[in-house]
């Protein structure tokens, strides 16, 4: 009976289960190429429209050191150097820092064990990552630039005050980049450093950072791809001259300020036409961050790089004795032990102290603006949300605004995502998984304000061919915003599914499903919580983005969108106008209460996101015995 029973199942599963899992597979396989479609896209539009650099003297005008419209000179080398500056500046801050940082919570903390502050530090790091670059960029404006202004000469808005933003920034990437790979490599340190009677500070010198060297490199790449690629602090902070600065007080102009800056010029002009050429180099900047992280991901699959393998833990102890030996015999390293623990200290107490400081002055600036009326204005609250009366003078548009577009984005990117995550946790194999993680990685890189210019510049070639109305709006924010978000979706369901127990697959295939029916019905519940904490994750990264939107639809005083081709407001591009542009007292409270309100959102969202993921870790982290119980029930 049970043999008759369960055979017509698995014949259903080999006739019809074959097609449908042909399907299937077909439609994973779309789902993933668009990541593939959509790194050709925004490089060949940024190519298209900078042909007519070809023509005339145009690619001389461009590729110059002189930046003067009115004068047709149009060179955008300064704006190149000025993002190299400004990124490589902000590394040379940020990544001691977060090394010590790291060294701090590994090791060179307090020396008791009931005084540890590891984790209180990280739970520091993982709430700045919450944190909108437009939240960063409004308290400085108030709060660093009057500083650097009353203690310099000059107005304060420079090449010093966004290298210093721009640390505080990228140093969440930095840290949690240096702290996955040192968890992976110090455990198993531990018991040689303390039989050739190491201190601390020597067991991360000598043994543990020379054996991660893989992911400080990985560290120090990711953190410059996240700085030059950023808009919001060269924008708001730099001071947007078109120069080379000559000093940290000098002001400078950043690649992705100037696209902001230049956008509205008209389309015919070189001026125009040398933001796509603008485009194209950090296009190619990302390509290189890119190609630089994979080349480290393929040194080595041993945590130990190129050390001997005597050296490793396992490895004998006569080995790892000469090999600590030889390391601290390195000259020039006993200077570094003795510099370690002060810049460890150093580190653990400024960045909790700067970032406590920013958001400090963010509560006192924005919660005596904190009513009803920061949202609706003189409008009456439930006129405004029962009956839609229009608000003049409240948050209330932008929030619908921002409302609308994170829900159409995300109906755009999630299901895509999701579908990618799994066609390249399941069903790619060979080249064509190579292909398309490498375009996933690539465009996670690619900095949200080209995902603005494809927008605009998909928009003037439908004005050339289709569609000659064709305008900026709700809709063309949603798709570029879809864009931005759809690598996270991917690398987040991808991650959830592969770090799924192999025995799920196997008790599957053991039952005689088919691979779709192994996906839908024992992986894709397994990693529900998970996948669900990827996509809050892109909620909140929809949520807080201000260049994509920049670029493709949002205004001032917009009002709430009543079609999806309609104007919008936002609550990011809110914050970042009032910051600009305020006109009275009331306004620029405005503007920090609604920094604090959008801080809330995306802490709320990173913090739900974190959760879940971690759930799901801890979930199958129980033993083989248990997870087979339960998947016999």
């Amino acid at each position: 009976m049970a043999g008759t029973g369960h055979t017509p199942s698995r014949h259903g599963a080999g006739r019809g289960g074959l097609s449908l899992d042909r399907l299937v597979t077909a439609l994973l396989f779309t789902a993933a190429g668009v990541s593939v479609l959509c790194v050709a896209a925004i490089f060949g539009f940024l190519a298209y429209f900078c042909l007519p650099l070809l023509s005339g003297d145009q690619l001389g005008a461009v590729l110059s050191w002189h930046w003067r419209p009115t004068s047709g000179q149009f060179g955008i080398l300064p704006m190149v150097v000025g993002s190299l500056l400004l990124s490589s500046s902000a590394m040379l801050l940020a990544y001691p820092l977060g090394l010590g940082l790291c060294c701090f919570v590994h090791g060179l903390g307090p020396a008791r064990p009931s005084v540890d502050l590891g984790r209180p530090l990280m739970a520091v790091i993982r709430l700045m990552t919450s944190v909108p670059t437009v939240v960063y960029g409004l308290v400085s404006v108030f709060l660093l630039v009057p500083l650097i202004r009353s203690g310099f000469s000059g107005s304060g808005f420079s090449w010093l005050a966004a290298l210093l933003v721009l640390a505080v920034l990228v140093l969440p990437t930095i840290v949690l980049v240096l702290d996955s790979q040192l968890r992976l490599v110090g455990p198993p340190l531990r018991l040689t450093a303390a039989a050739l009677g190491l201190t601390r500070a020597q067991e991360l010198l000598h043994l543990t950072l020379p054996l991660s060297a893989r992911g400080l490199k990985a560290a120090a790449v990711l953190g410059f791809g996240r700085a030059v690629g950023d808009t919001l602090i060269p924008l708001m902070l730099a001071g947007n001259a078109a120069q080379v600065p000559h000093s940290p007080l000098d002001a400078l102009r950043a690649l992705t300020a100037h696209i902001a800056l230049v956008v509205a010029t008209d389309s015919q002009s070189a001026a125009y036409t040398s933001l796509f050429a603008c485009g194209v180099v950090l296009f190619l900047i990302t390509l290189a961050v890119n190609l630089g992280l994979r080349r480290i991901r393929s040194e080595s699959t041993r945590p130990e790089g190129n050390w001997p393998k005597s050296s490793w833990p396992g490895g004998g102890q006569a080995g790892r004795r000469a090999c600590a030996g030889a390391a601290m015999s390195r000259p020039g390293l006993r200077l570094a032990e003795r510099a370690l623990p002060p810049l460890a200290w150093a580190a653990a107490l400024s960045v909790p102290a700067a970032f406590f400081g920013l958001m400090a002055y963010l509560l006192w600036r924005g919660l005596p603006s904190l009513s009803l009326a920061l949202f609706f204005g003189a409008t009456p609250p439930l006129a405004a949300l029962l009956h839609g009366a229009p608000v003049f003078e409240g948050l209330w548009p932008a929030c619908q605004g921002t409302l609308y577009l994170v829900l159409v984005s995300c109906c755009l990117a999630v299901p895509l995502g999701i579908a990618s995550g799994i066609c390249l946790a399941v069903y790619a194999t060979g080249r064509a998984k190579a292909l398309l993680n490498f375009c996933v990685d690539l465009l996670a890189g690619i900095p949200s304000i080209l995902m603005g210019l494809f927008g605009f510049a998909l928009i003037l070639l439908l004005r050339k061919t289709l569609w000659p109305g064709a305008n900026t709006c709700l809709l063309l924010s949603a798709l570029c915003l879809a864009l931005l978000v759809l690598p996270y979706l991917i690398s987040s369901t991808r991650s959830c599914l592969e770090g799924l127990p192999p025995e799920l697959r196997l008790t599957g295939a053991s039952l005689g499903l088919s691979r779709w029916q192994i996906v839908s019905r024992i992986l894709l519940p397994a990693a529900s919580q998970g996948i669900l904490g990827g996509v809050i994750l892109a909620v909140g990264r929809a949520a807080e983005d201000t260049a994509v939107i920049l670029l493709t639809g949002v205004v001032a005083n917009a009002g709430a969108p009543g079609l999806l081709t309609d104007k919008f407001e936002a609550l990011p591009f809110h914050i970042y106008y009032l910051a600009a542009e305020y006109q009275s007292p009331q306004e620029l409270g405005q503007a920090f209460g609604a920094a604090l309100v959008l801080l809330c959102l995306t802490a709320a969202l990173f913090a739900a996101s974190r959760r879940l993921q971690a759930g799901l870790e801890r979930r199958w982290k129980s033993g083989s015995t248990t997870r087979n119980g339960s998947l016999r029930a």
